[in-house]
């Protein structure tokens, strides 16, 4: 687990592995790891340069489930 410094010098955990998990643990079965990962990475990027960054883990989670549900591995699959 990797920790970076926010603009106020705060310790700051790195929520990628959280996120690749979370996101693994839901679409697992019917996307690959490799589309989990890309996702992951992709919507923790758009929020790199966010000044307050307490909710960017809740924010990255919310986007990458909508493009993950977009899939084609996905889209059959219902989820609540």
């Amino acid at each position: 687990m990797s920790t970076d410094q926010d603009p106020g010098g705060q310790s700051v955990r790195d929520p990628l592995p959280s996120l690749r998990r979370q996101l693994a643990d839901e679409y697992g079965g019917d996307v690959p790891q490799e589309t989990i990962e890309k996702v992951a990475e992709q919507s923790l990027g758009e929020f790199q340069g966010a000044k307050v960054r307490d909710f960017v883990p809740v924010f990255a989670w919310r986007r990458a489930r909508q493009r993950l549900r977009r899939t084609p591995e996905a889209r059959s699959v219902t989820r609540t």
